[in-house]
C-alpha cells in the first residue's frame, strides 16, 4: 500500500537517486527523472534549497477514481502492455459503475463512452500507418514583362532598351495529409462534465502498449526542455568542430555536421522533427487531458510538431474546454496557429459532450472544511491563516528556501522543517511574471500550500488574473492542498461587469468558471481526503506532535487512513497507519503482525472487529501506550 516517492528534483544540476530504504531524516532526497518512471508527473525539474542537506519531496497521485470526475490522477502515464477483456472495455467499466451506485447514468457521458469503446477495439489490434502526403503544386503565373520607353517609347518605335521581365513570385506548394488509418477523438464540454474520468477510462482499458496520458501542458513543457536539450547538444558539436584540436576528431566532428546534405540539424524545423521521434519511441497513441493552448511559444510550433507525429501515425485522443476553432482565441500573432485548427479536425473527430452537470459541485460534508478558503479577509482571519500554518509545521520553520524550474528560482518566504509545507502571499506568485512550469514545480514540491491575502480581482488585473488561474490548475492537477484567505468567495473573487462579459474578448472570463469549479472541489472533503493519502507517510506524520495531538490532528488522521471512507477503520487500515508511524520514528514499514494484533486489542474496545471514530480518537490521544506497544 506504501508508493514511492518518484519526484524529479535537481539540486544546482546535480541528479541523485536515494531508495526509500535510505531516506532517514536529513537525508537528501532526490528522484531520477520523470521520464525514466512507469507513472510519472511530467518533465518538470525542481529544487527546493535552504541548506545544502534539505530537500523536499512529495508523493505521486496515483489513487483510483471512483467517480464521475478527475480529481486526483497522475499528469503522465506511460503503459506497458495491456490486455484488456470485453469485461473490462470503457463501456463495461462505466456500466459496473453505474450499476455499484458509484456513478449516475449520463446519457451524454453514455455516449463519450460508446466512442471511445469502439476506439478501444480498433486499436488493440492497430499498428501505426503514416499518413498519406500529398503535394498540391501551384498553377504557374505568367511572368510580367515591361518595355522600355513607356507608352511613347513604343508608339515613335523606339526609346529605351526593353527591360527585362520581372520573374513571377513562386508560389508555395501546398502539403496536404490525410489519415491511413483510424481518426483520433477530441471530447470538448464545459467544466466538470466528466471528460477526464471517461479519458481514464478509455487509457486504463485500451490494449496498446505504446500509450501515454499526460496533461497537455506538461507534456508542451516536455516538449520545450527536449529542444532546449537538442539545441545544446547541436551548439557543443558546432563549438567542438571550430576548436583546434585533434585533426581526426575535428573531421568527425565537421562531418557529422554536415550529414543530412542542405538540410541544417540545428535548424528549428529539423530540432522539432526530432522531438517528434522521440515521442514517437516511447508512445504512438498520446491521451492529452485539458488540451489548450494559452502561449505563442507553443502555439508557433504546434503545426510543425503535430505535422510530423500524424506523419508517422501518431493517434492523439483529447479533452478540452473549448471547441478547436476556440483554441488560443484572441492569442498574440493567432494567424501563425490558425493552419493548425483544420489539421486537427483532419485528424480526429471532434465531439461536443454538452452536459450542463458540473459533477465536482455534488460533494457531501464540505462545510466541516471550508476553512481551508477563509474570506472575507482581514485581521482575525490573517491570524488564523497563521496559526495553522504554524501549528501544521509544528512551529518549526525556516525562510529563504527555493524552488528551481528551467534554470529560474522562486523564493519560498516560509516552509516547512518537518514536512512539505511553504508559505507565499498572492503578490509572491501573481504579481511576477511566472507560468505552468513555476506552479507546477511549486506543487512537486509541497503537499500544502498556503496563500495569503487574494484580492478581489478586475480586468484591470488581467495579468495576475491570468496567473492565478494557472496557478489553481496547476495545484489542482497535482492535488496540492491549497489553504488561503481572500477578499471574496471563489465567484464573486473576479468582478467582471455584464458590459465587459458582453464586449471584452478577454480570455479570462472564460476561463475563471473552470477556477471557481476547481476552488469549489478544493475545499471539499473528498478533494482533502484524498490530499491527505497521497502524502507518503513520513511527510504526513511530519505534521503532527504525536505526544499530544489536537482534535483538528485526529480528524485529519482519521480522513487519510478511513481509505474506503466508510466510517471505520479495518485491520488494514490499522496497518497502514502503524506502517506509517513506524516509517517516521525508524524508518521502515516492517510492522510485525504481533504488534499489529496488540494495537488492534487496545484500540477495539467494543471488540466488533472495526475501529469507530472514538475509538481511534481515545487511542491517539494515549501516546504513552501507543509508544510502548510499537516500541518508538
Amino acid at each position: 500500500s506504501h508508493r514511492p516517492r518518484p519526484i524529479g528534483l535537481r539540486l544546482l544540476g546535480a541528479v541523485a537517486m536515494l531508495s526509500r530504504a535510505g531516506s532517514a531524516k536529513g537525508a537528501v532526497r532526490v528522484a531520477a527523472s520523470y521520464a525514466s518512471r512507469v507513472r510519472c508527473a511530467g518533465p518538470v525539474s525542481a529544487v527546493v534549497q535552504s541548506q545544502p542537506d534539505r530537500l523536499f519531496g512529495r508523493a505521486e497521485v496515483t489513487a483510483t477514481r471512483h467517480a464521475a470526475t478527475s480529481a486526483s490522477r497522475p499528469l503522465s502515464t506511460t503503459a506497458a502492455a495491456g490486455h484488456a477483456s470485453p469485461s473490462h472495455s470503457p463501456l463495461a467499466r462505466y456500466n459496473s459503475l453505474v450499476t455499484k451506485g458509484e456513478i449516475n447514468r449520463d446519457p451524454r457521458q453514455e455516449t463519450v463512452v460508446k466512442l471511445l469503446d469502439s476506439m478501444a477495439k480498433t486499436l488493440s489490434n492497430h499498428s501505426p500507418r503514416g499518413a498519406t502526403v500529398r503535394v498540391v503544386k501551384p498553377a504557374a503565373s505568367p511572368a510580367s514583362s515591361s518595355s522600355g520607353g513607356g507608352f511613347f517609347g513604343g508608339f515613335f518605335g523606339g526609346g529605351a532598351p526593353a527591360r527585362p521581365s520581372k520573374p513571377a513570385p513562386v508560389a508555395k506548394a501546398e502539403v496536404i495529409m490525410e489519415p491511413n488509418g483510424p481518426k483520433g477523438l477530441y471530447v470538448w464540454g464545459g467544466c466538470g462534465t466528466g471528460k477526464t474520468f471517461l479519458m481514464d477510462l478509455f487509457f486504463d482499458s485500451v490494449n496498446v502498449k505504446q500509450k501515454k496520458r499526460i496533461h497537455f501542458h506538461e507534456w508542451m513543457i516536455d516538449v520545450h526542455d527536449r529542444l532546449h536539450r537538442l539545441q545544446k547538444k547541436n551548439a557543443m558539436i558546432q563549438d567542438k568542430a571550430n576548436t583546434v584540436w585533434t585533426a581526426e576528431a575535428a573531421l568527425a566532428q565537421q562531418q557529422q555536421l554536415k550529414a543530412g546534405g542542405d538540410t541544417k540539424q540545428g535548424s528549428a524545423d529539423d530540432l522539432v522533427a526530432q522531438v517528434a521521434n522521440e515521442m514517437l519511441s516511447e508512445a504512438w497513441l498520446l491521451c492529452f487531458d485539458e488540451f489548450q493552448v494559452t502561449h505563442i511559444s507553443d502555439a508557433i510550433i504546434m503545426k510543425r510538431l503535430f505535422s510530423h507525429l500524424w506523419e508517422k501515425g501518431c493517434i492523439v485522443i483529447a479533452t478540452s474546454n473549448r471547441p478547436p476553432d476556440d483554441l488560443y482565441l484572441n492569442g498574440l500573432n493567432r494567424p501563425l496557429f490558425l493552419p493548425f485548427i483544420p489539421m486537427i479536425k483532419q485528424f480526429c473527430d471532434v465531439h461536443d459532450i454538452a452536459s450542463e452537470v458540473d459533477y465536482r459541485l455534488i460533494t457531501t460534508g464540505e462545510e466541516e472544511d471550508r476553512r481551508v478558503y477563509i474570506y472575507p479577509n482581514g485581521k482575525e482571519e490573517g491570524a488564523l491563516l497563521e496559526r495553522k500554518f504554524y501549528r501544521i509545521c509544528r512551529n518549526e520553520v525556516h525562510t529563504g528556501a527555493q524552488v528551481e524550474t528551467q534554470g529560474r528560482r522562486i523564493v519560498v518566504p516560509k516552509a516547512a522543517v518537518n514536512s512539505n509545507v511553504a508559505w507565499f502571499r498572492f503578490k509572491d506568485l501573481c504579481d511576477k511574471p511566472l507560468g505552468a512550469a513555476d506552479y507546477l514545480s511549486i506543487g512537486t514540491a509541497f503537499h500544502t500550500v498556503f496563500l495569503a491575502d487574494i484580492p478581489k480581482l478586475t480586468l484591470q488585473e488581467r495579468d495576475q488574473v491570468r496567473r492565478f488561474i494557472t496557478l489553481i490548475d496547476s495545484f489542482y492537477e497535482k492535488h496540492t492542498k491549497l489553504v488561503c484567505t481572500a477578499d471574496e468567495d471563489p465567484i464573486k473573487l473576479f468582478q467582471v461587469t455584464e458590459e465587459e462579459k458582453r464586449t471584452s474578448v478577454a480570455d479570462e472570463i472564460f476561463a475563471w468558471d473552470r477556477t471557481v469549479s476547481r476552488l469549489m472541489e478544493m475545499q471539499s472533503v473528498k478533494y482533502l481526503s484524498e490530499a491527505s493519502r497521497n502524502i507518503d507517510g513520513e511527510q504526513f506524520l511530519g505534521q503532527f506532535k504525536l505526544s499530544s495531538l489536537t482534535d483538528d490532528d485526529v480528524a485529519e488522521m482519521w480522513r487519510r487512513y478511513d481509505r474506503d471512507d466508510n466510517g471505520t477503520l479495518d485491520k488494514d487500515e490499522i496497518r497502514f497507519m502503524l506502517e506509517d508511524i513506524l516509517e517516521k520514528h525508524q524508518g521502515h514499514r516492517n510492522v510485525s503482525d504481533e504488534v499489529h494484533s496488540l494495537c488492534m486489542e487496545q484500540i477495539d474496545l467494543d471488540k466488533n472487529g472495526v475501529i469507530s471514530f472514538d475509538e481511534f480518537e481515545k487511542y491517539m490521544k494515549d501516546f504513552t501506550s501507543l509508544s510502548e506497544t510499537m516500541r518508538i
